[in-house]
């Protein structure tokens, strides 16, 4: 029986390298020029086929062998395949070791960070459109026109219509910097409708946090950032996450939230801490209606809005240390050394593993990226619905370790 890790990887497979569809004929069929009429191939329509197929629809290794064997088999075969697995591979290049990070555009467009720039995928060809140094981190915000790009520790922004328009001189141009040390950022929404990045700078024993809000310039249609907020937390940043009312900071020593306009801090959970995991390392914290998932290195459990803890009611466990979350409810990635693992985070349950070393976390929104171990770059579809405009795990991506 074909497991979860053999499934997925068959798919990307196929979807990267695409068998081409080769009608047969009286050349290139198994029989002589000599055989009779009778025993020629037939060419049938395709409904015929994508009809027979539907008939496998609960056939995992069948499908898979379907999709592997021409283009017109392809389609009807991923469709029923997307519905067996809660996680679905879309690739979207290959060989690309070189990538720290990605972000996906609309029309199935990519921006590469590399460490000698930044590259734009359309059509499968890469076209440079800037040149910096250590490209660690990219994030776009569509509704504003807005590309953020962390270069080394520089933190500049572009008019995004300019990067995906391919002009990289007139982006190199417009390239304006905001923060000259800057650890890692996160986009999010605040206060309302606000748009805000949150720069973190993680030193050894402190952490600065710097809010800024998106705001419209006097020139049409350019946005730029506004210095909203800053504070210090005594310890080493990991994570940071921007919520209507609060931020949320995933620390060495634990999780913090921050209310910015009063700067009144307070850890969570609220209580004593857990003899079970006194040693486990925070990594993110996800909203899920109205409570909190805490996600450490070996667990996650929840939190309500109090800051009361849930984790002897609920907590779901793995085995290998994770480094990085994202969330696509009502399912929980894990990425660990071993590979993706996905959990539900309403029932804790398992649902699936895919295992592989060197599978890392790209971006969240508008997609989930990942980059797996031999260098493909692969978009994540999940069974169920998954909203794109949440981007409460992006800050995974820059601020594991």
């Amino acid at each position: 029986m074909l497991d979860h890790n053999k499934l997925f990887d068959f798919t990307a497979l196929a979807a990267l390298k695409l068998p081409k569809s080769r009608a047969p004929t009286r050349e290139n069929s198994t029989g002589t020029g000599s055989q009779p009429p009778a025993q020629q191939w037939q060419i049938l329509p395709t409904e015929i086929f994508e009809r027979i197929i539907d008939f496998l629809h609960a056939d995992k290794t069948a499908l898979v062998s379907c999709s592997m064997v021409c283009r017109d088999w392809f389609p009807t075969s991923r469709y029923h395949l997307y519905t067996l697995l809660p996680v679905i591979p879309v690739s979207l290049g290959g060989d690309c070791h070189k990538v720290n990070t990605a972000v996906a555009l609309p029309g199935n467009c990519l921006l590469y960070g590399t460490n000698n720039g930044v590259y734009l995928s359309r059509n499968r060809t890469l076209v440079k459109v800037l040149k910096l140094p250590a490209v660690s981190q990219l994030d776009i915000v569509e509704t504003h026109n807005l590309l953020l790009v962390l270069s080394g520790r520089r933190l500049l922004i572009g008019p995004l219509h300019l990067a995906t328009g391919g002009d990289s001189a007139l982006l190199s141009r417009r390239l304006v910097p905001y923060s000259s040390d800057a650890s890692f950022f996160q986009v999010g929404d605040h206060a309302g409708k606000r748009v805000v990045v949150c720069v973190v700078h993680a030193g050894r024993f402190s952490s600065h946090f710097k809010l800024m809000e998106v705001v419209d310039t006097s020139d049409a249609g350019t946005f730029a950032l506004q210095h909203l907020r800053s504070f210090y937390l005594p310890d080493r940043a990991r994570s940071v996450h921007i919520w209507n009312k609060t931020v949320g900071v995933g620390l060495r020593s634990g999780f913090q939230c921050v209310e910015p306009l009063s700067l009144v801090t307070f850890p969570v959970p609220v209580g004593p801490p857990s003899p079970t995991y006194e040693d486990k390392k925070c990594r993110a914290m996800f909203r899920v209606g109205e409570r909190f998932l805490l996600c450490y290195d070996c667990c996650a459990f929840y939190m309500d809005k109090a800051g009361t803890s849930y984790e002897a009611a609920f907590t779901i466990r793995w085995n290998n240390p994770a480094k990085q979350f994202a969330l696509a409810a009502p399912y929980l990635l894990a990425f660990t050394d071993i590979g993706l693992q996905v959990w539900r985070t309403d029932t804790g349950a398992w649902a699936q593993t895919v295992y592989g070393t060197g599978i890392r976390l790209l971006s969240v929104t508008p997609q989930i990226v990942i980059k797996m171990g031999d260098g493909r770059v692969i978009a994540i579809r999940c069974a169920e619905p998954y909203v794109a405009g949440v981007r409460e795990g992006a800050t995974t991506v820059g601020a594991a370790g």
